[in-house]
């Protein structure tokens, strides 16, 4: 049924409002960062925060945060690829309970969570604390719920006839899923990968509540707005952040149309 002109329209500049809102933080952080002070509408324009930024700190935790969110991927999408096909195409006892056990990272306020993770490290493997791995670990863990509901999705909207066909001509089981079924839920994996890498690459308060003996990029932006508070100098570091991750994930999504060639992401 089509909609009145008038919904259309109030549909269309809710949405606009709505895509302001989202890309504001942007746009204030590129004015900023091109001023010399922090104020609104910009009223010196200057490259100086440029200049003042200490690079070779930036890039080293920069470098620290590319490493943790490839890492967290390929450990999401190993442990969640199959259980996202197991939840939705196996039928077994406690299912519907596992399905929603795997959203209790986003039940519980994240820094619960991250306590709670925190608190079993220190009496069971405080020698890790703070470790490379651990956190790969702990950070992996808070995407869990994304990457599943992500890639179950995808499972969701294939057709069981392929894998049939495959089966009925005398594939096997883990031969079919890696010829047929991953091929054809590829777009759903990748776009699950992007979301991890994300996440992962961005996140926080994993790193500072566990201690993190290496700082990636979001802990070493949060100590200098300690330091120094907020100026154009921080919102270059943030904007500098924003790009290489999202330029990552380009990349990450170019080397992916080639491997799946034919397939649309």
């Amino acid at each position: 049924m089509r909609l009145p002109r008038y919904m259309r329209l109030g549909l269309n500049i809710y949405a606009l409002i709505l895509a302001a809102i989202m890309i504001w933080p942007v746009i204030q952080m590129t004015l900023t960062s091109v001023t010399s002070d922090v104020v609104f509408p910009p009223r010196h324009f200057s490259l100086g925060a440029f200049e003042r930024v200490l690079w070779e700190g930036f890039f080293k935790s920069m470098l620290v945060s590319l490493r943790l969110g490839f890492w967290s991927t390929v450990l999401l999408i190993i442990v969640c690829l199959p259980a996202a096909y197991a939840l939705e195409r196996k039928r077994f006892f406690g299912r519907s309970f596992l399905s929603a056990l795997i959203f209790v990272p986003n039940i519980f306020p994240a820094i619960t969570y991250v306590i709670a993770l925190g608190v079993y490290i220190a009496i069971y493997f405080i020698e890790w604390r703070g470790t490379f791995t651990v956190i790969v670990i702990a950070t992996a863990m808070g995407a869990i719920p994304l990457v599943i509901r992500t890639i179950q999705g995808s499972v969701a909207t294939l057709d069981k006839v392929y894998e049939e066909a495959a089966l009925v001509m005398g594939a096997s089981s883990l031969h079919t899923f890696f010829k047929v079924t991953l091929p054809l839920i590829a777009p759903g994996v990748i776009t699950a990968g992007t979301i991890a890498f994300t996440f992962t690459a961005t996140n926080f308060l994993m790193p500072w509540v566990l201690s993190a003996k290496e700082a990636p990029v979001a802990v070493y932006v949060y100590r200098d707005v300690e330091r120094l508070g907020f100026t154009p100098q921080l919102a270059v570091q943030v904007l500098a952040m924003q790009v290489i991750i999202l330029g990552s994930v380009q990349v990450f999504l170019i080397i992916f149309r080639r491997y799946f060639s034919g397939v649309n992401l």
